[in-house]
């Protein structure tokens, strides 16, 4: 080849294509007339060592952004990415064909260019796709860097499939399945994948029984089965972990049968096995030193409060072939305290015997609200002088508060916990707690940037807000001024030891620069204070009216918790804040004791109440 061909040969193969709308012949006349401009110089001056290397040749143009050279494990999520957008029929508005997915795909969050997080929820489906919509999800298998799928609300019709468990990529902590349409049987390996966190399956039409594999998983903590048509026993498993390692077991609402171990209480903080059909609780009570909560209700337990009736409970037993179990009364301290009954008077037919009724009723029920309030405050009295164990100071002045005329409380250490079995002495055992561990990044996005749409109240310790943890599991986060926060010093060490279903839980903490961050459990009705002052039912959807019965139970739950500060508690503790702000109120008005910041441990026994000198003085 002559050197002028070679010369023609090199331009044309360096040569960038030709920009859209540009003709090709007038593309290539003028790279010629450029190339004919900066002619490279001879061969042999090439050649020569002291001459300046060739420029170049230009790089080929980008088309996708999304596609450019990259490390194989980020090429594999864009594959996957663009294969779950063709088998879930998702609309290009929400993930454009041609865009990069970490950049403007809706729901899609990426970390050091892998896809971390998967959110589903809120994606439409193009008429095809919601023609056709299955549980085609095949392609997460390429997402080998997920940590968290949310398809909560997006329709997935059809069963899990079996490579649900093992295929699922190891890094993947939350699956977040709730109201998706799921239905079908359980796969017996869903738990094979081994380093799930959260599994939430709510509110679809699982059937079958509940796989063991599911409690194989040593860092599960949220399992959340509840509002299916799941049937069949628990799985019968053992544990040996630490107590309390999971926050939360729910597999309310379904048919499942048989009897409840302690291996499962053990395990999670909160078990809610209600609306089933369970008639045997093996070791679950105050005898075997349990904590948290426990719920119950609608089962088929003899002698405990709001269940089933026998009638039911036997039917649904013959209809499975087996025959209800003849266990004696279940009495445990776990069991929601439920109200007496209200039984309707008989009716005569005349108004004025009517109204004696009603009146009579209404006399009756106020009579019984004030006799069992005395009659708690009554009990903790003589139950804590039977014992007459001795007590220390727990508010000890420093110097520093002597000399600026103030004093300065500080709560002693407390080496008790709160449920425990009581032994010879009487006195329970301590068991741990355990406290989650969150990142500020996770309060940040749970509580929407601590925004004011988020923002519960501002407390006189630090402002409380709402947040939702990517589980879906509801909190609400205490943001503390650390050159404020020695007044909540105290309630911090109380809650980091002690734990009853009647104060409110502490999930985790944790300080950042100059804040110190409480994490609590959410109660879904706020406040006493709002519940009793509430607007109308047409303004505040959420509360309805405080009847008698509920205003009662909410007493017992206010004595419970002060029986175990004041009675349970060694030395007994003083809440010194009690208003109807400091009582919450869950989703079944159920009790927790709030406002612990002001707690202190109560002095010597010259400083008693009112009513323990009415008791001393009437002997």
């Amino acid at each position: 080849m002559s050197v002028a061909r070679s010369r023609r040969w090199y331009s044309y193969a360096t040569q960038a294509p030709p920009a859209p709308g540009v003709p090709v012949r007038l593309h290539h006349f003028a790279t010629r007339a450029a190339t004919a401009a900066r002619a490279p110089p001879p061969i042999a001056t090439r050649l020569d060592a002291s001459a300046s290397p060739p420029r170049p040749a230009p790089a080929l143009p980008v088309v996708n952004d999304s596609l450019r050279l990259a490390p194989s494990g980020a090429t594999t999520d864009v594959a996957a990415l663009h294969g779950l957008r063709a088998s879930l029929g998702v609309r290009a508005t929400d993930w454009p064909a041609r865009a990069d997915p970490c950049a403007a795909w809706r729901g899609v969050t990426c970390r050091a260019g892998r896809v971390a997080e998967l959110r589903l929820s809120g994606l439409r489906r193009t008429r095809a796709g919601a023609r056709s919509a299955a549980f085609a999800v095949d392609p997460l298998r390429g997402l080998t860097a997920l940590e968290a799928l949310n398809a909560s609300g997006f329709p997935l019709p059809g069963r899990i499939p079996a490579w649900f468990g093992r295929g699922l990529p190891p890094s993947l902590g939350v699956v977040d399945l709730r109201s998706a349409r799921v239905n079908g049987e359980l796969p017996t390996d869903l738990g094979a994948s081994g380093n799930l966190m959260t599994l939430v399956l709510s509110g679809n039409n699982l059937t079958g029984p509940i796989p063991a594999s599911l409690f194989s998983i040593p860092g599960l903590r949220v399992l959340d089965l509840s509002s299916n048509n799941l049937t069949g026993p628990l799985p019968s498993v053992s544990f040996s972990g630490s107590y309390g390692a999971g926050v939360s077991f729910n597999v309310s609402g379904n048919s499942l049968y048989g009897a409840i171990g302690d291996a499962i209480r053990k395990r999670f903080w909160v078990v809610d096995v209600s609306s089933n059909y369970f008639d045997q609780a093996v070791g679950i009570g105050i005898e075997n030193g349990t904590d948290g909560t426990v719920f119950f209700r609608m089962n088929c337990f003899s002698g405990a409060a709001n269940q089933r009736t026998r009638g039911d409970c036997e039917a649904f037993y013959t209809r499975n072939g087996m025959r209800l179990a003849d266990v004696p009364e279940l009495s445990s301290p776990l069991l929601e305290p439920q109200p007496p009954p209200v039984l309707p008077m008989p009716s005569t037919g005349k108004r004025g015997d009517k109204w004696k009724h009603i009146l009579a009723g209404v006399l009756g029920g106020a009579a019984i609200v004030v006799t069992l309030g005395l009659g708690a405050l009554v009990f903790c009295l003589l139950r804590r002088r039977g014992r007459r164990r001795p007590r220390t100071r727990g508010v000890e002045q420093t110097e520093e508060g002597i000399r600026s005329g103030r004093r300065s409380s500080s709560v002693n250490p407390v080496t008790m916990s709160p449920m425990a079995s009581p032994g010879a002495s009487g006195s329970p055992k301590s068991v741990p707690i355990v406290i989650d561990d969150f990142t500020y990044e996770q309060l940040h996005h749970a509580t929407g940037g601590f925004g004011d749409d988020n923002l519960i109240n501002h407390g006189h310790s630090g402002d409380m807000y709402h947040g939702v943890l990517e589980s879906g599991f509801e909190v609400v986060v205490k943001k503390i001024d650390l050159k404020s926060s020695k007044k909540c010093q105290g309630e911090l060490n109380f809650l980091t030891k002690h734990s009853h279903r009647r104060i409110v839980s502490l999930l985790g903490h944790l300080a950042k620069d100059e804040e110190q961050l409480l994490v609590y459990k959410y109660m879904a009705k706020g406040d006493l204070t709002t519940a009793l002052h509430k607007k109308s039912v047409e303004v505040e959807e959420g509360l309805r009216s405080l009847d008698w019965i509920t205003r009662l139970k909410i007493a017992i739950g206010v004595s419970e918790a002060l029986c175990f500060l004041h009675d349970e508690c060694s030395p007994p503790l003083v809440h010194r804040n009690i208003q109807a702000s400091s009582v919450l109120l869950d989703d079944k008005f159920e009790v927790c004791l709030g406002s612990l910041s002001e707690i202190c441990t109560q002095q010597s026994q010259g400083s008693q109440s009112f009513f323990s000198r009415i008791l001393r003085s009437s002997k």
